[in-house]
């Protein structure tokens, strides 16, 4: 009985009789009992066997030693042309094998050494060693994963060169993280993690550079350039690009889901003759088309803000002030886009329209070189993260226009809310409203991009007349 009342007043409850109060206790009584019988029941049902963790003991020196000897010593088994191509031979690709390759199909290509036909192939590293130096010392300073040190027990960890060699090795080829452990003596999580945080310590290094709006001189060179294919006051090509993301969460599919059938993501792109990729913007649902694209995407809103570079140019006796893009037909009617003619009647026009959609293909050339360079961009996204795909984006471009800068015409072998810091729009500061107000409006002019296509037109045609007067040839 006084246990009784001791639970009681554990449980702090008040009952009106003791029948009730025994009536109760027996419930609880049986409960424990049948729940102290199953107890005993699971410990002795005979569990499974946890199996220990599956150690696999890497020699990480060795497979530091391993691509030293073979890249990087004094006398290396792979040289510097090498290490820019597996196979690289010594003379440019003859035009008549591009002749014999469009007319009689595929030609077998003699790839000896003492052959008069280059064909290079199979790229290791993309870049010369130099640059792939320099990417590993600029990363180690950046982020101290690249920094080698000893782990908890004691032993030196991984290279900075290992890692940097299996993050390139992933994004060039498109492997999986496994597929250099062999090589490389590094476990397909470890190259995972490197690879991440190499594609954030090049953005964090070399974004500035190499991914940068063009300034004064290189506005000037763009300017000069586009001069001489015709097109006065050109600023480079404009186009986008997707790439499908495999692993799109599946309440996101309807969102990322565009004319393709498969989920993917956009890249807006702006490159020159050279393939340099003066603006990239990533990462907008693929069921988003160049228009929206254009009215999401910060290129236009620097403009907007009157942070680009002026641009001067006359055309045809006018003067314009704005300089522009080529583009194909889906852009809308602004000053900043000159398109092609739709089904041109005239011989003019004709020639207009050849030599856009001429001028126009940098930017497919450039798409074209990207993905062939980085295998990565070419296949399928397998991340998850959204941020971690964009990350592996931009970090490729940055590094094709360092290519690109290194090896010069030699290089052509081969989140919604980032739109910057935008213009205030309180009616306290009416000034800068105004100033944003004129600049949308004349950004979608179409009298003035009417007039700037009619004016080059002309420019085009009275070109071609000059250069057929200068050799004898009537139109």
């Amino acid at each position: 009985m006084e246990d009784k009342n001791l639970l009681l007043k554990y449980l702090d409850v008040a009952y009106d009789s003791d029948e009730e109060m025994d009536m109760e206790l027996d419930e609880m009584e049986e409960v424990m009992s049948v729940m102290f019988v199953m107890e005993e029941e699971q410990h002795m049902i005979p569990r499974a066997p946890q199996l220990p963790r599956d150690v696999v003991c890497r020699n990480f020196k060795e497979g530091h030693d391993r691509i030293w000897a073979h890249y990087f010593t004094p006398n290396p088994v792979y040289g510097p042309k090498k290490f820019r191509r597996r196979y690289g031979l010594r003379k440019t690709l003859h035009i008549d094998f591009l002749f014999q390759f469009m007319i009689n199909g595929p030609v077998k290509v003699d790839t000896s050494p003492f052959s008069n036909t280059c064909y290079s192939y199979n790229c290791r590293f993309r870049m010369a060693r130099h640059v792939f130096n320099r990417i590993v010392d600029a990363v180690k300073l950046v982020d101290k994963e690249f920094v080698q040190r000893h782990d908890c027990t004691g032993l030196m960890g991984l290279s900075s060169l290992q890692k940097c060699v299996a993050s390139i090795r992933i994004l060039a080829y498109g492997l999986p993280a496994d597929a250099v452990d062999e090589y490389i003596q590094i476990g397909d999580s470890t190259a995972l993690k490197a690879m991440r945080h190499f594609c954030r310590a090049i953005i964090k290094a070399f974004g500035a550079t190499y991914l940068r709006a063009p300034n004064q001189q290189d506005i000037a060179r763009l300017l000069a350039e586009g001069e001489s294919r015709g097109f006065p006051g050109m600023l480079g090509s404009i186009d986008c690009m997707h790439w499908e993301w495999r692993n799109c969460p599946t309440a996101w599919k309807g969102q990322f889901t565009g004319r393709y059938k498969k989920p993917s993501m956009i890249l807006e792109a702006v490159a020159d003759h050279k393939l340099w990729f003066w603006h990239a913007y990533f990462g907008m649902p693929g069921s988003c088309n160049d228009i929206t694209m254009v009215l999401r995407s910060p290129l236009f809103s620097r403009y907007m803000e009157c942070q680009t570079a002026p641009v001067h140019f006359n055309v045809n006796g006018r003067a314009y002030d704005t300089g522009y893009y080529l583009a194909d037909g889906i852009y809308p009617d602004w000053i900043a886009f000159v398109k092609s003619v739709r089904q041109p009647m005239e011989r003019k026009t004709q020639h207009f329209a050849a030599q856009q959609e001429s001028a126009r293909k940098d930017i497919e050339r450039a798409f074209g070189v990207l993905q062939a360079r980085w295998a990565v961009v070419r296949g399928p996204a397998y991340g998850w993260d959204k941020r971690a795909i964009g990350e592996i984006m931009k970090a490729c471009i940055i590094m094709h226009n360092m290519i690109v800068e290194d090896e010069g015409d030699g290089a052509m072998n081969t989140n919604f809310d980032s739109l910057g810091d935008l213009a205030d729009l309180r009616t306290g500061i009416l000034a800068q409203r105004d100033a944003f107000v004129r600049a949308h409006h004349k950004l979608r002019n179409r009298e003035v991009h009417g007039q700037l296509q009619v004016d080059l037109i002309e420019h085009q045609w009275t070109r071609l007349g000059a250069r057929l007067s200068s050799n004898g040839a009537t139109m």
